[in-house]
């Protein structure tokens, strides 16, 4: 049995209610600039209107319809963050939510099967589904390390058990509609809404992990795009900057023994607006010695820069550009170079 893209979304099964001298002056100069912006922060995810919950991490909000099932399936480490707002799927007519590892819809009455809330099958509609397994390769009931769900003809073994039932087992994944196997390079299987991945190099405890199946199935789907854009609160105080993502670029990238060079430094957040009063320090890497300078701090367009004159530099110098940002308890490195050639 396998399943396409639903339209309309196919329900869950029944039994489915439901994822040294220089770095010390360096050191001195970011410290005191981390404690003149200091300030502690708020939880990320914050109330927004109605019982609505507004997530920095990606810019959207989790409809209030929704929270309570969130809340009681997993949440942010099972289903992870909401990647769009709530829409109505102009397939099914039914509202939906993508969330990075799953999808919420709600089925109106008279839809047939769950009504409410409920999750997509999202790995029955991309194409997980495998034969079920023939009778003389169903593991042995006495075997601890395996188990087979009939239902499916499927069975979970070894991590991807332990993850499984340690997590709401069948009632929050669905079933095993594949065996584990390789996909890629990585081991992977399938349950009817979700699909495990196996990563051997990761911290014990940390190995399972969930596939981004929401984001995978919205680009299946051929969604508007602009869904996932992200989007400020009505209310900005609710907006956190969690991640800092600077961008140094040079004026000229190449010039010679003796001139002036321009800094321009952009600072974004993790949903890519620009970040206003951040702190950017600058160690310009010469010759003859480092120099350590504090930058303006960054403007409404994230925007910070400075010029600077410099001589004697020997031909063929890559001079490197040191470039720390700071914000609120956040400091972040990233460094850009110009040469020296004529």
């Amino acid at each position: 049995m396998r399943s396409g893209l639903p339209s309309p979304p196919s329900p869950l099964p029944t039994k489915i209610v439901g994822r040294g001298g220089q770095g010390v002056r360096v050191r001195a100069l970011v410290a005191a600039a981390c404690i003149a912006v200091l300030v502690s922060l708020p939880s990320p995810a914050a109330a927004q209107g109605e019982g609505g919950r507004y997530y920095s991490e990606t810019g959207h909000t989790l409809d209030a319809r929704f929270v309570a099932f969130f809340d009681s399936h997993g949440g942010e480490p099972i289903l992870g963050y909401p990647i769009t707002d709530s829409f109505i799927d102009p397939r099914s007519g039914w509202r939906a939510q993508y969330l990075e590892n799953a999808r919420l819809e709600l089925a109106p009455e008279g839809s047939g099967g769950v009504v409410g809330v409920r999750l997509s099958a999202l790995g029955e509609a991309l194409g997980g589904w495998d034969a079920p397994l023939a009778p003389d390769q169903i593991p042995a009931s006495a075997d601890a390390t395996c188990r087979y769900y009939a239902e499916s003809g499927h069975a979970v073994c070894h991590a991807f058990l332990d993850f499984y039932l340690s997590n709401g087992g069948p009632a929050q994944f669905g079933y095993p509609i594949s065996e584990f196997k390789l996909e890629g390079e990585r081991i992977i299987q399938y349950f009817q809404a979700f699909r495990f991945d196996w990563y051997p190099e990761a911290a014990p405890g940390a190995q399972v992990r969930l596939a981004p199946l929401g984001r995978q199935h919205f680009g299946a789907m051929g969604y508007d795009q602009a869904l996932l854009r992200p989007r400020l609160p009505s209310d900005i105080l609710l907006y956190q900057v969690l991640e800092l993502r600077p961008r140094v670029s040079v004026a000229r990238p190449v010039l010679g023994a003796d001139g002036r060079q321009t800094v321009y430094v952009v600072v974004r957040d993790q949903n890519l607006n620009p970040v206003p009063g951040a702190t950017v320090v600058l160690t310009i890497h010469l010759a003859e010695g480092n120099r350590i300078v504090l930058l303006p701090a960054t403007d409404e367009r994230g925007l910070s820069q400075i010029s600077f004159d410099y001589a004697g530099q020997p031909r063929g110098l890559s001079a490197t550009l040191d470039v720390t940002v700071i914000r609120d308890q956040l400091q972040v490195l990233t460094r850009d170079s110009f040469l020296v050639w004529y």
